[in-house]
C-alpha cells in the first residue's frame, strides 16, 4: 500500500530543526537515512515487539507500572556483581558497570527505560510457564559450587582430520594448532575456553565427557558430536568448594529461575517481534544496509 500523496507532501514539507551550523540550518530529514541505517531495523523491531507485548499484556490482564519496571533495574544490578554464593555485591560498582554497558550499547534515557519495561513484561508473560526440578537444581549447583576444568579445544570436519590433530599436538604446540586448524571460534584464543564444570548444560555433553574422561595435562581423543569431532587438552582443574546443595538451595533456585525465564522471555520475544503480518511502507526499514 501506497500512503495518501497529500500525507507525503505533508512531511516533505515539515523539517523538523536539528542544529544551525555556521548560520546554516540542519534539518531532520539531512540525518534521517544514516539514522536510520545506523539502527532503523533495530528500533523498528522494538517498536513492534513492544505493540504486540503491550497487547498481550492487555488480553491476559497484566499490568506493568513502576514497581515492576524497578524491580528490573534491581536485578539487572543485582546480577552484575553478586558472588557465586549468593551474597550481595558492592551496589556502587553495580551502578558503575551498568552505566559502562549502557555506554557501550547506546542505552540512553529512552532505551533503557523502554528495556526495563519490556523485560518486565514479558517476565510477568512467562512466569506461570517456569519450572524448578532436582536435575536442573542439580546443573546449578554443580555449575556454581563444583569442580571446573580448563581447556584448549580443536573443531575438525572430519575423523581423519581430528585423528591427525591429536597426534600432531602430541609434539607440538596445541594452542599453534588450534589457532591454524581449529574450526571453532576460539581458534582466535588458541582454542582457550572458559572454565567448565561437569553438568554445565550451555557446552555440548560429549566436550564435557571428553574434558572430564581426560587426565589434566593430557589431550583427549577424538570425540565427536553431530558432524564435527572434538580434541581438548586439558589444562588444569579447579575443585569444587565446600559449599553444599542444601546451604545454596536459595541462591541456585534464584539463579535457575532467572536462567529459565531468560530463555522463555527470548523466545517470546522473537515471536512478538516477527515481521510476520507487518507492512512496511518505508522500505529502509525493511533491511540491513547493505556494503557498496
Amino acid at each position: 500500500p501506497t500512503p495518501p500523496a497529500s500525507a507525503t507532501a505533508a512531511r516533505k514539507s515539515i523539517d523538523p530543526l536539528v542544529a544551525v551550523v555556521d548560520g546554516q540550518t540542519l534539518g531532520f530529514d539531512a540525518l534521517r537515512a544514516p539514522l536510520v541505517e545506523l539502527g532503523g531495523q533495530t528500533a523498528l523491531r522494538d517498536a513492534i515487539l513492544d505493540q504486540r507485548l503491550k497487547a498481550r499484556l492487555k488480553r491476559d490482564g497484566i499490568t506493568i507500572g513502576a514497581e515492576e519496571i524497578e524491580r528490573e533495574r534491581a536485578l539487572l544490578l543485582q546480577t552484575l556483581v553478586t558472588k557465586s554464593d549468593g551474597s550481595a555485591g558492592d551496589n556502587d560498582r553495580a551502578v558503575e558497570l551498568l552505566g559502562q554497558i549502557r555506554l557501550k550499547q547506546g542505552l540512553g534515557a529512552t532505551r533503557f527505560d523502554a528495556l526495563l519495561a519490556r523485560n518486565a513484561g514479558l517476565r510477568a508473560l512467562v512466569a506461570s510457564a517456569v519450572k524448578l526440578d532436582d536435575d536442573g537444581m542439580a546443573n546449578t549447583h554443580d555449575m556454581l559450587h563444583g569442580a571446573k576444568r580448563n581447556a584448549r579445544l580443536a573443531v575438525l570436519s572430519s575423523l581423519a582430520d581430528a585423528e591427525r590433530f591429536a597426534r600432531d599436538a602430541q609434539t607440538a604446540d596445541f594452542t599453534a594448532l588450534a589457532v591454524e586448524r581449529s574450526l571453532d571460534e576460539s581458534a582466535v584464543r588458541g582454542g582457550l575456553l572458559a572454565p567448565i564444570s561437569r553438568r554445565d548444560p550451555s557446552y555440548p555433553e560429549p566436550l564435557r565427557a571428553a574434558l572430564f574422561a581426560t587426565a589434566v595435562g593430557a589431550i583427549s581423543t577424538p570425540m565427536l558430536d553431530g558432524a564435527r569431532f572434538y580434541v581438548v587438552r586439558v589444562e588444569s582443574e579447579t575443585a569444587a568448594d565446600a559449599i553444599s546443595p542444601a546451604q545454596s538451595r536459595e541462591y541456585c533456585e534464584r539463579m535457575l529461575r532467572i536462567s529459565r525465564e531468560r530463555l522463555l522471555m527470548d523466545a517470546l520475544a522473537r515471536e512478538l517481534a516477527s515481521l510476520e503480518g507487518v507492512t512496511i511502507f518505508d522500505r529502509a526499514f525493511d533491511a540491513p544496509p547493505r556494503a557498496r
